[in-house]
């Protein structure tokens, strides 16, 4: 089975962010004995990621994906990855609780309010 590794944002393709999700997947499988197989870098096109992961998840390879899954109104992969699968997108609020919960934190450290 190969491993392949999208990475989805406008910000990252534009040069605005710097990718660092390649070498840390990288390392993190390096580190449990497997390989990358493949990477791929999109932007924030729905139709397009939304293709991307259909060819993806036909392909029988383990896949991950990194970013696009912000709060703002370009991020488009859960709902790309949702219709890819044929299925509906669902909130689980244990997710969202951990989530939050991190936003919490993080808005502590850096001493700012968090207010959902």
């Amino acid at each position: 089975m190969d491993i392949g590794l999208i990475i989805v944002g406008d910000e990252i393709l534009s040069g605005k962010r710097q990718d660092k999700h390649l070498s840390r997947c990288i390392d993190i499988l390096n580190a449990r004995g497997l390989t990358l197989t493949w990477a791929r870098y999109l932007g924030d096109d729905r139709a397009r990621l939304g293709s991307a992961l259909r060819e993806a998840f036909g392909s029988g390879d383990l896949v991950f994906s990194c970013g696009g899954i912000g709060a703002t109104p370009d991020d488009h992969t859960r709902q790309a990855a949702a219709q890819a699968l044929g299925v509906p997108l669902a909130l689980h609020p244990e997710a969202r609780e951990l989530i939050m919960a991190r936003m919490r934190e993080m808005a502590a450290e850096q001493g700012r309010p968090f207010d959902p």
